[in-house]
């Protein structure tokens, strides 16, 4: 098979994909409710992703052909501000008709009595709690309810791009000294290329914390763990002690967000990250025929351990249009969606044993995707999920401290163990 076809059908052809899914909607009501959904409001970033876009351009493909008269918007608004923008829209009491929190913002939402239950809508279609990855846990409140739907899940891996190592005599690293070796040799053979990136510029909140604590979870660190801090421990100040030493030795590029380096990483620039399975999606569109240059390995820093940022679908306790809403987000149960989610976005979709097995068969590196599910614990901050927005802007802070100072990874552990000790108390 060629390179790009060993990707997957769906993304060769993306520029193809919203007319040739048009007409691929679930077995419902074809047209008979035409000119009752309207409009569904749906600003999201993920309308101009490239690992995104061409899936959720054929959903609302799909979504008009289905119901007739129906517009699902798709405004884009840049995936670092989404999370507060909409949270400030949600508090406002204006919010669009469904909106994609990742689970740290998603308990958080639901603590604010922000989200609608799904359980109406998911019932009449068959659907409860047990229809979904474990991941969805997270979505369920205390009053047993469920409040949003898993859109897709990533839980994060080492990519590697194997052609650029044995370009150079090196082989995969499986420990963090490897990962450094690597560095150092790829680096002094040419000062354009790097081993490894993570983020090194004072970004957002969100996107920080996420690319932070696959890292030093599987370190066998942590930040917050059943509702302690534990930013302090021997296996988190190691983790930072590690990134802190790469960054100040100039061995990841420096002032790049995950945006940036991913990019880099998709033109051969960077031989490894720590990121989710979309990616590859990422490489697709920018550098195809390098497709089978890479390759997804385990984490190499010490345990199993690793994190996975789960996207949840879901609606507004003050949504306009919640039944066109609920409409959307049965849709993306449907099979056919949720394979599609998986070939066009290469993404673990909500439910189980949708992942169709040629695609498998096809992108073999999907294997080790799958294969850290069982170990892929939730970005948000363990036993507060709804604190995570205080969390995360603290690390962050103290993050930046850590690569643009000369402090310490210990008396920066040592501080925002004191942070985050009196979030939690309070």
């Amino acid at each position: 098979m060629s390179r790009i076809g060993r990707f997957g059908r769906a993304l060769v052809l993306i520029a193809a994909a919203s007319t040739a899914l048009a007409a691929c909607a679930g077995p419902s009501e074809s047209g008979s409710d035409a000119g009752e959904v309207g409009t569904v409001e749906f600003p999201n970033w993920m309308w101009s992703a490239p690992d995104n876009a061409p899936f959720w351009q054929a959903m609302k493909a799909g979504f008009e052909e289905e119901h007739a008269g129906a517009t699902l918007t798709d405004d884009v608004i840049p995936g670092g501000e989404y999370q507060d923008k909409m949270f400030t829209l949600l508090s406002s009491g204006n919010p669009p008709d469904l909106v994609t929190p990742f689970d740290p913002t998603l308990r958080a939402w639901m603590g604010a009595g922000l989200l609608e239950p799904l359980d109406p809508w998911l019932e009449e279609a068959g659907y409860d709690l047990d229809s979904f990855i474990p991941a969805n846990q997270m979505a369920k409140g205390e009053d047993g309810k469920i409040y949003g739907v898993i859109l897709v899940s990533n839980p994060r891996v080492m990519f590697v791009n194997k052609r650029l190592l044995e370009e150079h005599g090196l082989d995969i690293p499986t420990t963090p000294e490897e990962v450094r070796e690597v560095s150092e040799q790829l680096h002094a053979a040419d000062p354009g290329l790097y081993g490894f990136a993570t983020m090194s510029a004072s970004a957002a909140a969100f996107p920080t914390y996420g690319e932070l604590v696959p890292i030093v979870k599987s370190f066998g660190g942590d930040f917050v763990r059943d509702g302690e801090a534990v930013a302090n421990s021997e296996e988190t100040v190691e983790a930072l002690e590690w990134i802190k030493a790469m960054h100040d030795d100039g061995l990841i590029p420096t002032g790049q967000t995950e945006l940036v380096y991913r990019e880099a990483f998709a033109q051969g620039k960077i031989a490894s990250l720590v990121v989710g399975s979309f990616i590859m999606a990422i490489i697709a569109e920018k550098n195809p025929d390098a497709l089978d240059d890479f390759i997804a390995v385990p984490l190499p820093f010490g345990t199993e351990r690793t994190s996975s940022a789960n996207g949840f679908l879901a609606i507004p306790k003050d949504a306009k249009n919640k039944e066109g809403a609920a409409k959307v987000v049965l849709q993306l149960l449907q099979d056919e969606w949720q394979r599609k989610l998986v070939e066009m976005s290469a993404q673990t979709p909500a439910r189980p044993g949708m992942t169709p097995e040629e695609y498998v068969a096809e992108n073999p590196w999907f294997q080790t995707v799958v294969d850290a599910v069982p170990n892929a614990e939730s970005v948000a901050p363990s036993g507060v999920e709804e604190l995570a927005p205080s969390v995360q802007d603290a690390v962050t802070r103290h993050y930046q401290e850590l690569l643009f100072t000369d402090a310490s990874a210990q008396d920066v552990a040592d501080r925002l163990q004191d942070e985050l000790t009196q979030i939690l108390a309070n």
